[in-house]
Parts: structure tokens; C-alpha cells; sequence
């Protein structure tokens, strides 16, 4: 009987020493109760274990941004340790007001604003990723599919360097309070000429392209018909 049992178990053993040689799945659908998800897969857990990048979009869910709030205070102290990772994060300027005033500082992250909506997205060294489509109910899915991963780094790639860096975004917010910048900003998206917009405002030629140069300058483009689409890209009309 004891024979039996010592071979059992060296089956159990055998088993188990092969099931985790397996590579993991390369899709795993998370469940919204946190106690059955897979090992390793929540978002604090996946940067604990990033080396070298980490990249996540904001949808504005406040429960997602509790968690990257959590993973911020985390990474700085990662930080201040001498472990620092390169560290982006994307959102709307309503997502990004939520986090830490420190959270762009040049020890932790680097942050950038943008207008377009966003799903939730969450990817580390360009090996793992974490997703969750808006309105799903669901934990996400999480995704060790490194093909699958590398087309979603370009994807955020792609909207990173059409965005604008958070601390440019906040200067022109604060500049864009005045009824003239403001102004200024509204006939830069109508397309009218510097004459006919400078008479309007009751502004000197010289003193309307000052202003539009400052505008151009704070969104990163160099065209007034770019620094249109890029002032509606960011929506800074709605404060129009």
C-alpha cells in the first residue's frame, strides 16, 4: 500500500513538474472578482514584475485609476530605490488631473494628454499586456501573446506621439482662462486671416500673431490649420 502511494505521488510530482513547463496561455479572461484571478495578472502585479517600460492608457474608470494610482506610489518608491523603469502614461486632462501631482515628476512618469477617447491598456517590456474594453464587466483580458503585444506598443506609440506633454497642456490651460487667448485660439480653429481676426479682437497685427505663435508653440505644431486640429483633438473648445 505504501509502494502504491510513494508511486502516486511521483505521478502527482511528474504531472505537475510538466504542466508547469507548458508555456502560459497566451489569453486569459479575468474575472471581475479579484480572488479568481489568474496569479500575477492584476495591474499593480504586472508592474511589479516590468524590468524596463511600462505603458497605460487611461480610460477615466475610477477604479482604474485608483489602481495606477497605487502603482505610481509603487514605482516612485522603486524609484528612489534606484530601480527606475521608463514609465508612460496616456489620458484625457480630466483622467490625468486624478493622479498624484508628483506622478510626472522625471523619477516616475511620463505624462501626456490627449482628447481621443481610450480603452484601458496596460503593457510591460513589450511582453504582457493587460486590456479592458469600456463598458466590459469583466476583469479584462490579459495577453502574453508577444506578436499581439508588439502591435499593441505601436498602437500606443502611435497615439503617444500625437499627444501633448502634460506640463505644456496645463501652461496653455492656465494661458487659454483669458477672454483674449481664448479668442485668439477660437478664430485659429475658424481659419479666419491674422487681419480680419486681429480687427475683431481689437488687437494690433503684431500683438494677434504674438499670441498665435505662443498658441502653436504650446501645442508643439508649427501650421495654424495643424494648431486647429490639434486644440480639437485636445477639445480645449469646450471651454470656449
Amino acid at each position: 500500500m505504501e509502494h502504491a502511494l510513494l508511486q502516486a505521488r511521483n505521478l502527482i510530482d511528474s504531472a505537475v513538474l510538466e504542466f508547469r513547463s507548458l508555456p502560459a496561455p497566451r489569453f486569459v479572461k479575468l474575472s471581475a472578482d479579484k480572488r479568481q484571478e489568474a496569479p500575477g495578472a492584476t495591474l499593480t502585479d504586472l508592474v511589479a514584475q516590468a524590468r524596463r517600460t511600462v505603458l497605460i492608457s487611461l480610460s477615466g474608470r475610477s477604479g482604474q485609476l485608483a489602481a495606477v494610482r497605487t502603482m505610481l506610489s509603487d514605482l516612485r518608491a522603486r524609484a528612489q530605490a534606484g530601480r527606475r523603469i521608463t514609465v508612460r502614461v496616456l489620458g484625457s486632462a480630466s483622467a490625468l488631473r486624478e493622479l498624484p501631482a508628483w506622478a510626472g515628476a522625471a523619477d516616475v512618469a511620463e505624462l501626456r494628454v490627449t482628447g481621443r477617447p481610450l480603452a484601458e491598456t496596460l503593457v510591460v517590456d513589450v511582453a504582457e499586456a493587460l486590456l479592458r474594453a469600456p463598458g466590459d464587466s469583466t476583469g479584462g483580458l490579459l495577453v502574453r501573446d508577444r506578436a499581439v503585444v508588439r502591435v499593441l506598443t505601436s498602437l500606443f506609440m502611435g497615439a503617444w506621439e500625437a499627444s501633448l506633454h502634460w506640463p505644456d497642456y496645463l501652461l496653455l490651460d492656465a494661458y487659454l482662462a483669458t477672454d483674449t487667448a481664448r479668442g485668439v485660439l477660437a478664430r485659429l480653429y475658424a481659419g479666419s486671416t491674422d487681419a480680419v481676426a486681429a480687427r475683431e479682437l481689437g488687437l494690433s497685427l503684431r500683438t494677434y500673431r504674438r499670441h498665435v505663435a505662443r498658441i502653436l508653440e504650446s501645442l508643439e505644431v508649427s501650421s495654424r490649420f495643424s494648431g486647429g486640429t490639434r486644440a480639437a483633438e485636445l477639445q480645449l473648445f469646450d471651454t470656449l
